[in-house]
């Protein structure tokens, strides 16, 4: 069976334990993938993962494949795993966490849980439970300390990032006491805030295949933040990491101070802080020499979701693929010249520049 490949992109034909081997150690900086689910579907190929007879066999099963990509994967790298659960003798398997745990104690750091939320979930003729309407993606990484774009996934806001109290000191008669007097509270802006936990991308429709695909949208963020946009340093494979100048904080005040019963307030301004890329650096000592594009993974590329979003934002994408007719429906999609981003991606509104991203024009 011959692989499939093309400009900036290649799939690997096989079980992904196996085809994996074929790759240098090191060589990819972050893994984005959706494995099938414990118990779900067939997908009518040998060898296939999800239909194990008991959740621990499934478990080990996992365990395996992801020793292969920590092999793979830098040090500083990330792995981007999305995982949703399923039902057995009326109770919920608990798949999701049951396998960051696994994943967990078999060395991975579990950075963080991030919720899918589907606005438009698949409807579930089902009356002694709610709907189910989120998936989890789980952020987990080789080491403490890792290559991860924040800036590059900000999100647009008007609330205030942190409240607190404003005081101000004084001196009694007694010069060894100070006395501290509430005067106010204090409230800073910011124009943009950290990415949140719970992200609002509806599901997205594939007509050309009869399995699950996860949205596109739900990748861009994976492999923005994975991944450095500039690319990466050519000889051991360093992102290069962004160069940022961030303006202080200016305090929204409101005073009272009180004399002779009465209460005076003071005006209130606001000077939001910004944060502007300047540039880029090198993350090695290597010799300079110009960045290449970063790689992204996905042992379990089915439609090649991972593989279209990675080599529209300019990314290198390695997929492994099990059955032969998927490969070439992923191989298909990811050379389509048709926009993924789509209306309603995310639940705030993007920063100036990633409009087209999130599928909302800047």
């Amino acid at each position: 069976m011959a692989d499939r490949s093309g400009r900036n992109w290649k799939l690997l034909i096989g079980d992904c334990r196996d085809r994996l081997a074929d790759l240098p150690e090191g060589s990819v900086q972050t893994c984005i993938t959706s494995p099938p689910y414990w118990g779900l579907r067939d997908y009518g190929v040998d060898g296939q993962v999800g239909l194990e007879e008991t959740p621990d066999d499934f478990l080990s099963a996992m365990v395996e494949v992801f020793r292969s990509v920590w092999r793979v994967l830098r040090d500083d790298g990330t792995l981007w795993l999305n995982m949703g659960d399923s039902f057995s003798d009326k109770q919920l398997a608990g798949m999701p966490w049951r396998l960051a745990f696994a994943l967990q104690s078999d060395g991975w750091y579990l950075r963080s849980d991030i919720i899918w939320s589907k606005p438009n979930p698949m409807p579930e003729s089902v009356t002694d439970r709610p709907t189910k309407a989120h998936e989890y993606i789980f952020l987990l990484t080789k080491r403490p300390r890792y290559f991860y774009d924040a800036d590059a996934i900000r999100e647009a806001s008007d609330e205030p990032e942190r409240a607190g109290k404003l005081e101000k000191s004084f001196s009694t008669s007694d010069e060894n006491t100070t006395m501290r007097q509430d005067v106010g509270r204090s409230v800073m802006r910011t124009t943009t805030r950290n990415r949140r936990t719970v992200w609002t991308i509806p599901t997205q429709p594939y007509s050309e295949a009869h399995f699950a695909t996860f949205p596109e949208a739900l990748v861009v963020p994976c492999v923005l933040a994975g991944t450095s946009e500039r690319g990466a340093c050519p000889a051991c494979g360093a992102p290069w990491v962004r160069v940022v100048e961030r303006t202080p904080m200016v305090i929204e005040r409101s005073e009272r101070t009180h004399s002779k019963g009465h209460t005076r307030s003071s005006g209130t301004m606001v000077e939001p802080a910004r944060s502007t890329t300047t540039g880029w650096s090198a993350g090695c000592d290597c010799e300079p020499a110009d960045p290449v594009p970063c790689v992204v993974l996905d042992p379990f590329a089915g439609s090649g979701t991972t593989g279209k979003v990675a080599v529209e934002l300019g990314r290198e994408f390695i997929g492994c693929e099990l059955n032969p007719a998927y490969a070439d429906l992923a191989a298909k999609r990811i050379t389509n010249p048709k926009k993924w981003s789509m209306p309603g991606a995310v639940s705030h509104k993007p920063i100036d520049g990633q409009g087209m991203l999130f599928g909302e024009e800047d």
